[in-house]
């Protein structure tokens, strides 16, 4: 089966996108999946710093110039992850050209998870017309939340389905947004709760992935229950975990 392809997006910046991709790219690919991560982040390219990778020589921009052909981008990170960089884009992208260039390595890979521009542009389209489904990542506050609804909306426009919400930096205050409010109002399913956790920023430090930084911290955990649902698969942490987890600590 060709590879299936999940935009992660978000509109306001700072809420862990890119963390995100990172992490749930590494659960899959420890599920034995074929995973190949994707910068669309054209303005403010970072996703190949989480894996060390500095000044990459191969990048997405050369494939639009046509210079190489797509897997020429790619690099490897171990057998089942891969990551294809990209560096600062300043000529105008024609929104469907990320599309084009993704459809030949759809064969090569289980996942394709592209890292989207927080910024509502052609650049975010560029994802939202390559993606066959998008992620959602909010955090529970009242200002992300509405971002959050605009970019559903985009979306929906797009006629691109979209496979739940990831609620981020969650710290289980009762002044934070609850899970049935963020779902009442986007009207999409909340499917990963990552709770606050230092083990997150201390990975990007390190330059590795938290899956891989801190295994069994909470936020690893939560990771992988996410990559799970995502494909259709049991966690052994039990998928509503986090979830359970969020609820019981809102009513403290």
């Amino acid at each position: 089966m060709p590879a299936r392809i999940l935009g992660i997006v978000s509109i306001k910046g700072g809420v862990g996108k890119t963390t995100s991709t990172v992490n749930i790219g590494t659960a899959l690919s420890e599920m034995n999946k074929k995973v190949l991560l994707v910068d669309a982040d054209f303005g403010s390219p970072n996703l190949a710093l989480h894996f060390g990778i500095v000044n990459p020589s191969k990048t997405l921009n050369m494939v639009f110039q046509g210079k190489m052909a797509p897997h020429e981008a790619i690099q490897r990170y171990n057998d089942s992850l891969d990551v294809m960089p990209c560096s600062v884009i300043t000529q105008k992208v024609h929104p469907a050209l990320l599309k084009e260039k993704l459809q030949p390595l759809r064969k090569l890979y289980d996942y394709i998870l592209i890292d989207a521009s927080p910024t509502l542009n052609e650049t975010m389209l560029a994802t939202i017309l390559a993606s066959d489904e998008l992620l959602v990542v909010t955090s529970p506050d009242y200002p992300t939340l509405n971002a959050t609804l605009y970019a559903v909306r985009v979306a929906r426009k797009q006629k691109t389905p979209i496979a739940g919400l990831l609620v981020n930096r969650i710290r289980g205050k009762k002044f934070e947004l609850t899970r049935q409010e963020i779902e009442d109002a986007a009207g999409v399913p909340v499917i990963g709760a990552i709770f606050d956790d230092l083990a997150v920023p201390a990975s990007v430090a390190q330059t590795e992935p938290a899956l891989q930084f801190k295994p069994w911290a909470h936020s690893s955990r939560a990771y992988r229950q996410v990559a799970a649902h995502i494909a259709d698969e049991t966690s052994a942490d039990g998928f509503f975990s986090s979830l359970r987890r969020w609820f019981e600590n809102r009513r403290r």
